[in-house]
């Protein structure tokens, strides 16, 4: 009998993933090898009553981020709709899993609210000046305590009392209060049968152990990834998951399932990434695909001369091949503006997806907008930390006051008995020479000021929410002539104010007579949450061509993949500060980063980089080019293009590059 979870099966490497009964399957899956494939029809098989007949509610599928899941959510549903089965099964990120079966109401801390906290702590505790030789150390090793990399009692300990004092939570502590509260007995009943987690690689060491801790004896885990993918080690993942799954899960009769085979990308693209991850101790992968590779490397002269032709060029390409998709990847946000603005010139029609929501409150003026917003529909203790702990900057730089103005805002925080409100705000920007005693206690003072100001220029109490928000993300308020690099941060505004404005409109049609302030509060806390857990920002809409970071590509596909910005001055570039490894992990974690981006094609690839920048142009860019020279600043082929060379052809001058 020839059952439906087997139709259209490509090759032998799927069928274990979908049809093995093991209680514990390790799938070490490489791009494109049909592993996504494979998860849908195991489920379905799973579900299926002519298969294992299981009910959905025992089903757990767990996704790395909200693109995959969504992703799983459609292509799961699809297949369960052709037949009868019992309910549905859960399908998560591993964060909204935690929020969903914790149940309570928990206020999420932002990256830059989390930023206030640990300068805060040093403050407060000469204990953990004494522990800790500075900020990033000590933010390091709360992000390892949270990870469970590392154990950091007495920072967590004064952590948690301050989130107490400021009725929030941290985000990557979730996966912890849930393993805990399974661990104290809170959670008896919340455990499946059959857990499926999908990129396992890029899970913490204790979120791999909730993973585990939360399949029922007996039940089925199933992991899948691919460690030659692992590229968010600056988050606390481990790499060397699928490693230590046997110590994870405490059995070691765990079954292998290696999955080779890449059916998407040109064979030249597979050996590319083959002689990229020469070094890893994993399976070369092979080709299967039969389209004929397409790949282009192009150099330009200037930032502009590269965003005008390649936009001309994809533009050319879509309008050849209009039902296809078109992914552009950059190294850095601006050059994707760039990239967006031409092609609006050359066919305003076209839909462009930004995709760079991990960081839209980047500019001040951005995340000073969203601050007030928040302050005026549902103001709460985190909201009032970050807005205190800053500097008024009309330049849109320097705008972090030192040490975020900690010991006069914890001065401010002990006098108002915990409770920051409106009321002690406007009161503390009359009392200016209270304000100055202690140590940031100016610019406290310039802060509170400032918010009165704005809220007498910007509130009415007649207008409507959505006039509301159209007043509060007006650019003209936050963005003045003296403001540097202000396309940025215009843009950004747009995209917050749509996002809002949609979020806005969407309540009120589902609920007309429920009073703005409460959509407005609701649609503030939805707002926190997307900045918290990096959700994307406006629902995804059809597009033409989709723009992302390299970051953000991740779980993303497309026929045409074009990648901007390709050279050593920004990738590698220099170490982020939030990266816990040594300078070669560091390296060795970009090179993975290139891995997935290049592997991201099914047929065309386009490296494409500039010349040189302005050395201004650079800093803003966060280029790491050489402190030696004049007003330019020369930049050279990343160097995780030598490994590739052989088998890419001659670079291109951007003039004379006749396109795709």
């Amino acid at each position: 009998m020839c059952h439906t979870w087997i139709d259209g099966v490509r090759g032998e490497q799927v069928r274990p993933l979908i049809e093995e009964d093991a209680q514990v399957l390790r799938v070490e899956a490489g791009p494109g090898t049909g592993k996504t494939f494979g998860l849908v029809r195991r489920v379905e098989r799973i579900l299926h009553p002519d298969g294992l007949g299981v009910h959905g509610r025992d089903v757990l599928v767990v996704a790395f981020n909200r693109v995959i899941a969504k992703q799983l959510e459609s292509e799961i549903s699809h297949r369960l709709n052709t037949f009868e089965h019992q309910g549905n099964p859960t399908i998560r990120t591993i964060h909204a899993l935690c929020l969903q079966v914790i149940g309570e109401d928990l206020r999420i801390l932002l990256p830059h609210e989390w930023e206030a906290m640990i300068y805060d702590l040093l403050t407060q505790h000469q204990a953990l000046r004494e522990l800790y030789e500075d900020f990033d150390e000590s933010a390091q090793a709360l992000r390892d305590h949270e990870a469970h990399v590392a154990e950091h009692l007495v920072l967590w300990q004064a952590a948690r009392e301050w989130l107490t004092r400021h009725n929030s939570q941290l985000l990557s502590d979730l996966p912890g209060l849930f393993l805990d509260r399974l661990r104290a007995g809170d959670l008896p009943d919340q455990r499946y049968e059959h857990i499926i987690v999908d990129e396992f690689q890029d899970l913490t060491p204790g979120e791999q152990e909730l993973m585990s801790r939360l399949r029922r004896e007996q039940g089925q885990l199933v992991v899948l990834g691919d460690p030659r993918q692992s590229i968010y080690r600056f988050r606390g993942n481990d790499l060397q998951g699928l490693a230590n799954l046997p110590r994870i899960v405490g059995v070691d009769d765990i079954v292998d399932v290696p999955m080779q085979e890449c059916q998407r990308c040109p064979r030249d693209v597979v050996l590319a990434a083959n002689r990229l991850m020469a070094l890893a101790d994993v399976q070369e992968m092979t080709s299967v695909s039969e389209v004929p590779a397409n790949i282009h490397v192009v150099v330009w002269d200037s930032l502009q001369d590269e965003a005008a032709g390649m936009a001309r060029a994809v533009v050319n390409n879509f309008r050849q091949h209009p039902n296809d998709q078109h992914l552009v990847m950059t190294t850095r946000r601006h050059f994707g503006y760039l990239f967006r603005d031409r092609v609006a010139e050359l066919d305003p029609a076209l839909r462009i997806d930004l995709c760079f929501s991990e960081s839209i409150l980047e500019t001040w003026a951005v995340r000073e907008a969203f601050l007030f917003f928040c302050l005026l529909t549902d103001p709460d203790a985190p909201t009032w930390r970050a807005w205190l702990g800053y500097k008024n900057s009309s330049t849109g730089r320097e705008y972090k006051a030192s040490r975020r103005n900690s010991a006069a805002y914890l001065q401010f925080l002990t006098s108002s008995h915990d409770s920051i409100t409106e009321d002690t705000v406007r009161h503390l920007a009359q009392q200016e020479r209270l304000a100055r005693r202690r140590a940031g206690g100016s610019l406290l003072w310039d802060r509170a000021h400032r918010f009165v100001e704005l809220k007498e220029r910007l509130w009415s109490e007649n207008a409507s929410a959505e006039e509301l928000v159209e007043t509060v993300f007006d650019d003209r308020v936050w963005v003045g002539p003296e403001f540097e690099g202000p396309d940025t941060a215009r843009i950004d505004l747009g995209l917050l104010k749509a996002t809002t404005l949609s979020m806005v409109q969407e309540r009120l049609e589902r609920r007309p007579r429920v009073p703005s302030a409460e959509h407005l509060r609701t649609v503030a806390r939805r707002l926190r949450y997307a900045v918290g857990t990096r959700e994307e920002f406006v629902e995804e809409a059809p597009c033409d061509i989709k723009v992302a970071t390299l970051w953000g590509a991740k779980g993303v596909t497309a026929d045409h993949v074009y990648i901007l910005g390709v050279c050593k001055e920004a990738i590698p570039g220099e170490k982020r500060e939030e990266y816990r490894g040594t300078d070669a992990e560091y390296l060795e974690e970009q090179k993975r980063l290139f891995y997935v981006s290049i592997t991201r094609t099914k047929r065309t690839l386009v490296l494409s980089r500039v010349r040189q920048v302005s050395r201004s142009e650079a800093q803003r860019l966060g280029l790491a080019v050489s402190g030696v020279g004049g007003w330019w600043a020369r930049l050279s082929m990343s160097p995780f293009m030598r490994d590739i060379l052989p088998l890419l052809p001659g670079a291109v001058a951007g003039r004379d590059w006749p396109g795709c």
